[in-house]
């Protein structure tokens, strides 16, 4: 009896684009990089001894290559020099895992 049921890798990019458009008068704002994020994810459902009962487990990892990015519209990359990095403003967040687990009863 095979316990392993729909099993599914996926991966995911997510691209956006340089702002070069944006209003430079009193330096209200600045232009943006372009930056790529790859995403990937596994999920699989393991069927119990009673048939009736499954667990599905998932495993992400988003930003996987640790890009540095901030969106044009935070108004977070307007914040002071982060004294660390030298970087101004906020960064959003680096790689990030997570995993979930699901009993059906």
């Amino acid at each position: 009896m095979d316990r392993f049921k729909q099993s599914n890798i996926s991966v995911a990019t997510v691209h956006t684009l340089a702002q070069l458009r944006y209003l430079s008068s009193s330096n209200t704002e600045t232009a943006t990089p372009a930056y790529t994020l790859i995403n990937l994810a596994a999920t699989t459902t393991f069927q119990a001894k009673q048939k009736s009962q499954q667990i599905k487990f998932s495993l992400s990892i988003d930003n996987l290559t640790n890009v540095a990015y901030q969106s044009h519209l935070s108004r977070l990359k307007y914040a002071e020099v982060n004294q660390k990095t030298g970087d101004i403003g906020v960064f959003n967040r680096g790689r990030n895992f997570s995993m979930k687990v699901i009993f059906s009863f």
